[in-house]
């Protein structure tokens, strides 16, 4: 049968990394890469469990790599996959077909203002989060368009209630994106990133009925959008540096 692995990335002040991390106990091995300077609160200890701290984003890649198992879901530290999926995703483990799906699209959603609403900071849902070997989905704007969708059960974010801890977990985030977009081959242009953004909160509007969540399907839209558009302009920046260091 075969082995499904579980990286979860972390940062300081995530209320619940100690659920995210019981949420996947059922996984074959579970790789946390913690951010941070405070040490993560994983709460019991779990025996397919390994800690990694990262100095800087540019380490995921290799952490990643290190899990080695034939499918890898990605999660962040305040996620939760619930009992309806972790049932889909042990199916997936035991299916062998050569023509099988080589990566997945998972519902998301998000607690946030009191509300739960579709999607998440990282962008829509369903989000690519699981695919064969140790190939790290990239960004939004690249993902596997041949990826299937499940629609049974959900991953669920219950970290993005708070606005102010939400807005600083976009700096990481666009921090950790645009580290790896500037290792492709052909990383997004200025203008594709602006219509990225512009499409995540479209999308997200859209599957929350434009209004009908309220404020908080808006927020969520919002933050998510504005993510997308910081990663392109520190990836921008740091394009610029590296050539204005290269002229002199």
């Amino acid at each position: 049968m075969a082995t499904l692995g579980v990286v979860v990335f972390s940062f300081d002040g995530m209320k619940h990394l100690a659920q995210c991390l019981e949420s996947v106990a059922w996984a074959d091995r579970v790789m946390l890469l913690h951010a941070g300077n405070c040490n993560p609160e994983v709460g019991r200890e779990f025996p397919a469990l390994s800690v990694r701290r990262l100095d800087s984003w540019g380490e995921a890649e290799g952490y990643c790599a290190e899990i080695g198992s034939d499918w890898v879901l990605y999660l962040w530290g305040d996620e939760r996959v619930d009992d309806a999926l972790a049932e889909e995703l042990r199916g997936i483990k035991s299916r062998v077909e050569p023509d099988s799906a080589r990566a997945y699209r998972l519902p998301v959603r998000s607690y946030i203002l009191n509300r739960w609403v579709e999607g998440g900071l990282t962008g829509p849902s369903p989000a690519l989060r699981l695919s064969r070997g140790n190939a790290m989905p990239s960004g939004w704007w690249m993902s596997d368009s041949d990826a299937a969708e499940i629609s049974r059960g959900w991953i669920e974010d219950r970290g993005s209630g708070e606005l102010a801890a939400a807005v600083e977990r976009v700096q990481a985030l666009s921090d950790f994106w645009a580290a790896r977009l500037i290792k492709v081959a052909e990383p997004p242009r200025p203008l594709r990133t602006i219509f990225a953004a512009l499409g995540v909160k479209i999308k997200m509007l859209l599957g929350n009925r434009i209004f009908g969540r309220g404020l908080a399907g808006v927020a969520l839209a919002a933050l998510a959008s504005y993510s997308v558009l910081l990663s392109g302009a520190k990836l921008w920046e740091a394009r610029r540096t590296k050539t204005q260091r290269a002229a002199k």
